[in-house]
């Protein structure tokens, strides 16, 4: 039980810290809100474990700055694409050229699959329609995002931080 995870804490403290937020969150409080708060932090514990226990000794700089890159670079994507799809919209000739694509990606985590997937429906002008092992078929509003998709800026800053 007294296990060190995340940054030196206990499982006793992480316990504690969940029960605290469950009775701030209670709108009353007593013995059944205590005990039902001391078993949902329990239940919360155990099921997210593995996101508690990693070593931060061990934990790359490295990543720390491709996480920053790779969140600027969504912002700055998302923004761009804002522009382009809204003068695409506006324009009185509605100029699309819708596409469905596969890309077949390079990762292997299946979190950063689905972040990739995430990233891509999140840039206007772009949908990612499903997601399998290593394929995602994108809908692409006009052809020349294809281009984007399949050199996916995205994609080479998550490669980077699975190794």
């Amino acid at each position: 039980m007294g296990e060190y995870l995340f940054g030196g804490l206990t499982m006793k403290k992480y316990l504690l810290s969940f029960l605290v937020f469950w009775i701030f969150l209670a709108e009353k409080f007593n013995l059944e809100v205590f005990i039902l708060g001391f078993v949902v932090s329990i239940i919360v514990f155990i099921l997210n474990r593995d996101s508690f226990s990693f070593n931060l000794k061990k934990f790359d700089t490295e990543k720390i700055k491709n996480m920053f890159k790779y969140l600027t670079l969504l912002i700055k994507e998302i923004i761009t694409a804002n522009f382009l799809v809204a003068k695409v919209v506006l324009s009185p000739k509605m100029d699309i050229s819708p596409e469905m694509i596969v890309y077949e990606t390079k990762l292997k985590s299946d979190i950063n699959k689905a972040i990739l997937a995430n990233s891509i429906t999140l840039t206007p002008g772009t949908l990612t329609v499903t997601l399998k092992d290593n394929k995602l078929r994108v809908h692409c509003l006009k052809k020349e995002y294809i281009e984007d998709v399949i050199d996916s800026k995205f994609e080479k800053i998550l490669l980077k931080m699975e190794r």
